[in-house]
């Protein structure tokens, strides 16, 4: 069957399969145009038939993974960083605000309501969707790796600062209802 493949067929099939070692028969007898039986032979036979080159276009692939992987680890930490650095750098003007509402018994509920919209201006946005996403991608990169995803010790730090701007934020959303 895939021995009647013409040569511009079976070099595309093994583009297919050294670029994504784990591509299903059937996606690439609906790339290549040829039946589903044939496309699994042809893949059998690159797999067996030259499995050092297969197995060097595999570990390729995992390693370029490995690389974008740290990358956006890399990204994802100045990020986090660049909003905790933030949240500090404006924590006098979010207690500020919260005095201002706490203190004032003549502030309309437009008035408190334009304060709370001034501290979502620069609150800590999204730094909990952040660090789902580093931790997730960290776990893959090591994983790929060869690196342990799981610490059998548990030694997290707390994280103060998210609490503290939580417990601000849900106060003032209580203050103005």
């Amino acid at each position: 069957m895939a021995a009647k493949l013409s040569d511009e067929k079976r070099e595309h099939a093994k583009a297919i399969i050294y670029l994504n070692p784990d591509v299903s028969e059937r996606e690439i007898a609906k790339q290549v145009g040829i039946g589903n039986s044939t496309a699994h032979e042809l893949k059998k036979d690159i797999i067996e038939g030259d499995p050092d080159s297969y197995e060097q276009a595999r570990a390729t692939k995992k390693q370029e993974f490995i690389d974008n992987a740290w990358n956006v680890v890399q990204k994802a930490l100045l990020l986090a960083n660049k909003r905790f650095d933030k949240a500090l750098d404006h924590e006098a003007e979010f207690d500020a605000i919260i005095d201002e509402i706490s203190s004032s018994d003549d502030m309309t509920q437009k008035q408190k309501q334009a304060l709370l919209s001034k501290l979502g201006a620069i609150e800590m946005s999204n730094i909990k969707d952040i660090a789902i996403a580093l931790g997730t991608i960290y776990d893959k990169q090591a994983l790929a790796s060869g690196e342990p995803t799981q610490i059998s010790e548990r030694h997290e730090p707390t994280p103060d600062l998210v609490n503290e701007l939580d417990k601000k934020i849900q106060q003032l959303k209580s203050m103005t209802g």
